[in-house]
């Protein structure tokens, strides 16, 4: 059996899908997308533009990650940053393309999906993402290539 997963590492359900696809025991194909991207393009937009809707999701989403007995602590710092802008909002996703690209996106969705929803690291420097990736094991070069204009395509 395969499951593709299409997921968008700024999404907290994401994170919590990601702690139960591996429970199927499928062969799991990760594509990395930027839902926003999407809705833009079928002119929707999240359901988190809307302020009663993003506090519901939030608390929804530490629900979950009780049920499901997993960590829930948003990275304060990188959504901070994506808020505000001084973090580019499909930088993730194209980190997810280069990982799938280099064979390494299952390793790196877990290590991103981590940082982002139950982690501290900075992801907001150049420094602090190449800390990260050498705190995993993962390439040097995976941010230069996520930067790369292939994978902006």
């Amino acid at each position: 059996m395969q499951v593709e997963f299409v997921l968008d590492y700024r999404s907290p359900y994401c994170n919590l899908a990601n702690t139960r696809v591996k429970r199927l025991g499928a062969q799991i194909v990760y594509t990395p997308v930027d839902i926003v991207s999407v809705m833009k393009k079928v002119n929707n937009q999240p359901s988190t533009m809307c302020p009663p809707k993003a506090k519901y999701a939030g608390v929804d989403a530490a629900r979950w990650a009780r049920q499901y007995d997993v960590p829930f602590s948003p990275n304060g710092g990188v959504l901070e940053a994506l808020k505000q802008g001084r973090l580019d909002k499909t930088l993730f996703s194209r980190v997810g393309v280069a990982a799938k690209e280099m064979g390494i996106v299952e390793q790196v969705s877990d290590a991103l999906l981590g940082v982002v929803w139950a982690g501290t690291d900075d992801l907001t420097t150049g420094k602090g993402r190449s800390s990260f990736l050498v705190s995993r094991s993962i390439p040097s070069d995976l941010w230069d290539i996520a930067a790369s204009p292939e994978i902006a395509q």
